[in-house]
């Protein structure tokens, strides 16, 4: 009979390996983004004579991103199919009924992850889908799982996940400062705009293009040439994940997969 290391050996590697791909995307997002893709402009209204500050460039997101991500999504949801396998594999004695058709248990609704589940991980205990029931591991009960199964389902059938710039925020400090500049201390703009206090906008503007408006200003406003914004990088496929800056997307759903394991593991033992 395996030990538990050995059970678990093909699931750790696999998130070891998602969680070098993390690595690997985290900089490859900052070279981007540090390179300086997206460009902000400042005109006045023609009709309202209000400022507006705006996108004059965006350089699309390059491929590496994307598959990366991909990397990191597909590691994830193979880890759990090992998982899943070992646990089944554990429950039966090594003598599986289906070893070709095990997989984790993932579905769209509770009702279809009910039609599913023993057919996905045939000859387990009762014991082995009680703790899996509690993990909800379906929409509207772990939607982070779900997440995760739906991206590697669009990651396995289609070439590149949809991934590209967004605004991520105006510095309100020099926003503050370049409208108080008038009537204060000079100690006092400099401190406001010392401040790295970033409005993050309700409309992102994912994917960004050129025009898109950042922020509209007072009449006849003066443009700040310090003023900052912030851009970041977002996974959004419609229905499943919506402007997620990439980054915290893959983080989150390595973590949740980590969560899991730590919690079937004593199935193993």
């Amino acid at each position: 009979m395996p030990t538990l290391d050995e059970r678990l050996k093909h699931v750790t590697l696999k998130v070891k390996r998602a969680k070098e791909h993390v690595v690997a995307l985290e900089l490859a997002l900052r070279k981007f983004l540090e390179s300086g893709p997206c460009k902000v402009g400042a005109r006045h209204d023609t009709n309202t004579r209000k400022l507006i500050y705006y996108v004059t460039a965006a350089v699309p997101v390059p491929d590496c991103l994307p598959l990366i991500a991909g990397d990191v999504i597909q590691n994830l949801m193979s880890a759990l199919d090992h998982l899943a396998y070992q646990i089944v594999c554990n429950d039966t004695g090594d003598a599986p009924p289906n070893p070709s058709w095990i997989y984790f248990p993932i579905a769209d609704d509770v009702t279809k992850y009910e039609a599913k589940k023993h057919s996905k991980m045939e000859g387990a205990r009762q014991k082995t889908f009680d703790a899996i029931d509690a993990l909800k591991p379906y929409k509207g009960g772990n939607d982070l799982l779900w997440t995760l199964y739906r991206l590697n389902n669009i990651e396995k059938h289609r070439l590149l996940l949809t991934v590209g710039s967004q605004a991520a925020g105006i510095n309100l400090g020099q926003l503050m400062a370049g409208h108080l500049g008038a009537v204060f201390p000079a100690e006092a703009v400099a401190a406001f705009e010392s401040k790295n206090l970033f409005l993050i906008p309700a409309d992102k503007g994912f994917p960004l293009k050129p025009g898109f408006e950042l922020y509209i200003g007072a009449v006849d406003e003066k443009p700040n040439p310090k003023q900052q914004f912030r851009f970041d990088v977002a996974l959004s496929e419609p229905g499943i994940i919506e402007g997620k800056p990439l980054l915290e997307a893959v983080n989150q759903l390595a973590t949740q997969v980590e969560s899991v394991v730590s919690t079937l593991t004593p199935l193993l033992q």
